[in-house]
């Protein structure tokens, strides 16, 4: 089990230090995503708060997160049923 080490990252001109066990490129390419998600959603209404803001980015990001998990399991099931397809002309072709 990796020991926990204490990254920082900027998020929105604030440091946030992050204990975790995790790449620290990885925790920093996670905090990039977010900070540019927020920016955006703040960019597009300069009166908005930053606690509001987060809620919209957070929205946002949870929207692009059902559609990878929609087009996963999408993908999923045609790979699953050309399987299918290809296994039965394997087994009609060999009787």
């Amino acid at each position: 089990m990796a020991a926990k080490k204490s990254v920082t990252v900027r998020i929105l001109d604030q440091n946030f230090n992050i204990s975790t066990d995790a790449d620290s490129v990885r925790v920093q390419k996670i905090a990039d995503f977010l900070n540019k998600n927020l920016q955006q959603v703040m960019a597009k209404s300069k009166t908005v708060s930053p606690h509001n803001a987060a809620i919209m980015a957070a929205l946002n990001i949870t929207e692009k997160y059902f559609d990878a998990i929609e087009k996963q399991s999408k993908f999923k099931s045609h790979v699953t049923e050309k399987s299918k397809k290809i296994l039965d002309l394997l087994e009609s072709s060999g009787q």
